[in-house]
């Protein structure tokens, strides 16, 4: 073989590997979301849902049209669109890309006008996948720096009642009565997949056409929607998914977003599911409309006990919708700069903060008493005043272990042992700085710089750490991040639960949640039983795998290490068998070693804020020295300053 043709075989050869790869990379882009999806148990996979269309006739499209415009308070611009168009059924987001494809919207950061494709900002917002990359407030107790990766609701537990997002997503609730409900965290996703939209989670994924054609738009966007209809439903092949309301009606009565359109998911977190104001209804949808056949199942023991409605919150009643607050970037919604388990963000580095409307020296009324309360601007937060108590039905220390008859609906609920809504005991006071521990504690300090202050206090030490050097940890890890930025003082709401816990995968600082199935939970009470069975469930059985060790357990693992490696190395994902079994040793309920300071926002009000002696009494609200000041200090700040 001649020299020219031996480098005429080499670069052939250069050719084809070059054309391997190159194919080998568009093969891996066209199907990786196919693969990824493969990947996962079959009864997670998305799969291709058919909806009921809703075809008007013009009379019928008139009729629903006359009962929407005789409301003059709102406009409802797609009435006359659709009759223009002709358009008489709504197919889902089918029907909303014929003319919104592209969506205007204000750059968070530049404040200029941009155009984005609708369905790339509404998939990779927090709405959808659950989850978002950035947390740039959230600290490991290892002193790491919880970020770049995929967190929230998708990969978290949840204290309402006891589950994760990616094993309980619909279910239905059998009582020995024979009633029928609805349950699931699907209820609170804009998705209607027969799961958790799990394939998010993953690098490079491409979200699938059939998923995006189950996309309910209307939830959010339509002022008529029917939360009746918003129940599980077990289609032919005996997969249950989450129905949605399609009808003409929902889309014709299309709006901006309101508070009330953001509260039928919302409220569940903040008021809960039980209290309805009856000065305005609309305020809870949900909890109205529970549901015409299999109505959803209502939690007593609200989150955070702040509801937002006329009744208790100024904003309400005044009319102020979420969005108004809230920056949006088209589906991207800031959440503020400040949580502590809101941990999915779509806008980690906006604010949202009183003084986008009020000024520096909001108080005016008396000049001595405005000179002294606008003083307290600069260390303390609005809402530390102005949040003066939880709404009764609310829940600071809830046993998930040990479960109690409701006799109405007729089902077993976890027990709230603890519902205190008072400052000083529901309400806790810290200083914090905007940041938040792995597990929900502010991060913070007093900036006296006496460095007497700790927001870590744990009350329920695990036997296994009772020899843990708690204070020397935080002084070498936490301290200094406490002190990165400026700390305010803080109202926020106390709350822990006791549940079961896989004991092999644990620190000093609490461990790996085993959640329940919640048709077992409800119907027998057992909660033992209802995490096992629950850990029956191939996604259970998967996080105890291969897949989830690499991808994303051992990171979360290390983060509720304390930095020395010493007690966490990593997830541990050959105890599945004992967890399972609920092996008596290896699993157990536990309270959290340190109660959760929730964030509080709402609920804010003028009428029976707290005054000077509320805080600057000998019996006042503020335990002084636990805030970090001196014996001399604490005597000092607790006299009246009038």
């Amino acid at each position: 073989m001649t020299a020219e043709q031996l480098k005429m075989t080499g670069i052939m050869k250069r050719m084809r590997v070059i054309f391997v790869m190159v194919a080998s990379l568009f093969f891996l882009s066209v199907c990786w979301s196919w693969m990824i999806n493969r990947m996962m148990p079959s009864d997670s996979r998305p799969g291709k849902i058919s909806y009921p269309v809703q075809t008007a006739t013009d009379q019928e499209f008139e009729k629903i049209a006359s009962v929407l415009t005789a409301n003059e308070s709102v406009e409802f611009k797609h009435v006359q669109i659709f009759r223009e168009n002709g358009i008489r059924e709504y197919r889902g987001p089918e029907t909303c890309l014929t003319c919104h494809e592209e969506i205007t919207v204000i750059d968070h950061v530049t404040g200029e006008e941009k155009s984005v494709d609708l369905m790339k900002n509404l998939m990779t917002s927090a709405h959808y996948t659950f989850a978002t990359k950035g947390h740039p407030n959230v600290w490991g107790f290892n002193g790491e720096l919880a970020d770049n990766f995929p967190m929230g609701k998708i990969n978290r537990p949840c204290p309402k009642p006891g589950s994760f997002a990616m094993t309980a997503w619909a279910e239905i609730v059998v009582t020995e009565s024979g009633e029928t409900f609805s349950e699931g965290c699907g209820q609170c996703h804009i998705g209607g997949q027969y799961q958790a939209p799990l394939g998010e989670m993953m690098p490079g994924y491409r979200t699938l056409k059939k998923e995006k054609e189950t996309i309910d738009c209307l939830i959010c966007h339509s002022a008529g929607y029917d939360m009746n209809l918003k129940q599980v439903i077990t289609d032919e092949d005996g997969r249950k998914r989450w129905d949605q309301d399609r009808t003409m009606n929902a889309a014709m009565s299309v709006t901006r977003p309101t508070s009330q359109t953001c509260l039928r998911c919302h409220q569940h977190n903040f008021g809960g599911d039980i209290y309805v104001d009856e000065a305005d209804p609309s305020f809870m949808q949900s909890l109205v409309n529970a549901g015409s056949e299999r109505p959803r199942v209502k939690h007593p023991g609200s989150k955070r006990g702040t509801p937002i409605s006329p009744t208790w919150d100024v904003h309400a009643a005044a009319g102020i919708d979420c969005i108004d607050c809230h920056t949006t970037e088209g589906h991207y919604i800031a959440k503020g700069t400040h949580t502590t388990t809101m941990m999915a963000n779509d806008l980690p580095d906006v604010e949202v903060k009183c003084e986008d409307c009020h000024s520096a020296e909001p108080h005016s009324v008396n000049d001595e008493v405005a000179d002294f309360l606008n003083e307290h601007v600069e260390m303390i937060a609005c809402q530390t005043c102005h949040i003066p108590s939880l709404h009764p039905d609310n829940a600071t220390m809830r046993d998930f272990a040990n479960t109690v008859f409701e006799e109405h609906p007729g089902i077993y609920i976890y027990d709230d042992i603890e519902k205190k809504t008072q400052p000083g005991d529901g309400i806790v006071y810290k200083w914090w700085n905007g940041d938040a521990t792995f597990l929900g504690n502010p991060i913070g300090d007093n900036p006296n710089g006496e460095d007497l202050y700790s927001f870590y206090q744990p009350e329920h030490i695990w036997p296994e750490f009772a020899d843990f050097d708690y204070a020397g940890w935080y002084e070498k890890v936490m301290r200094p991040i406490a002190k990165k930025k400026p700390s305010k003082l803080y109202a926020m709401k106390k709350f822990n639960g006791r549940q079961h816990i896989d004991l092999q995968n644990m620190g000093p600082f609490g461990g790996m949640f085993v959640p329940y199935n919640l048709p077992e939970y409800y119907v027998s009470g057992d909660a033992d039983r209802a995490a096992s069975k629950e850990m029956e469930k191939s996604m259970m059985k998967m996080m105890y795998g291969t897949m989830f060790d690499v991808y994303m357990m051992n990171k979360f693992m290390r983060f509720m290490d304390d930095g020395s490696g010493n007690y966490i190395k990593g997830w541990n994902p050959g105890v599945y068998e004992e967890v399972k079994n609920i092996t008596e040793g290896k699993v157990e309920p536990r309270w959290i070693p340190a109660d959760a300071s929730l964030e509080i926002s709402h609920s804010i009000r003028l009428e029976g804020a707290l005054s000077c002696n509320d805080c600057h009494s000998k019996n006042g609200v503020l335990d002084w020295k636990a805030l970090g000041y001196s014996d001399d200090d604490a005597e000092s700040l607790s006299e009246p300053p009038f």
